[in-house]
């Protein structure tokens, strides 16, 4: 894949999602649908992601590894940052419409319609040769205990991490 490409590919990505692993949807269908990456790829970026210090985005460095070696992290890391840098213009000049009501309206559709892609995506990566009905019952409670834990904020991500990755070296044989 050619630089250009690869530079094109983050940057739909993070021009059209929203925040942490909004992009992930985008990504993995430009890179893995093509060949360029494996679902298990996508998956070892997703954790290193979340063991690495830093925001939960830094996976797109791991995918721009994987797909294209130093280079290509440095070329995801450049594609990704350019959206986030226009939106502090486009902020800056439209500071007065961006309290109103439809404004409230638009960021709600967006972080909602980007959640439905982000679960759908998680269903697929736990599941990319089966039926998600088929995986074992273990792994769907673990999901579902993990978002039950982190939905009100007052247990810490990183336990939870701990506690699913310590869960999985146990049943996960």
């Amino acid at each position: 894949m050619s630089s250009l490409a690869l530079f094109l590919i983050f940057l739909r990505a993070a021009a059209l999602s929203v925040g942490g692993q909004g992009a992930l949807p985008l990504l993995r269908e430009d890179l893995v649908n093509t060949g360029v990456l494996t679902e298990g790829q996508v998956l070892e970026a997703l954790a290193i992601g979340r063991i690495a210090p830093g925001p939960t985005g830094l996976y797109i460095v791991s995918l721009g590894y994987f797909a294209g070696g130093i280079g290509g992290a440095l070329i995801a890391v450049a594609a990704a940052s350019l959206p986030p840098i226009a939106m502090i213009v486009v902020a800056g000049t439209l500071r007065r419409w961006l309290v109103t009501a439809w404004v409230a309206g638009l960021v709600r559709g967006v972080a909602l319609s980007s959640t439905g892609l982000l679960i759908a995506t998680a269903i697929r990566l736990l599941a990319p040769e089966q039926s998600f009905f088929d995986l074992p019952l273990w792994q769907l409670v673990l999901a579902a205990v993990g978002v039950v834990l982190t939905i009100d904020g007052r247990i810490h991500p990183g336990l939870v991490l701990a506690l699913g990755a310590l869960v999985g070296v146990a049943l996960g044989r």
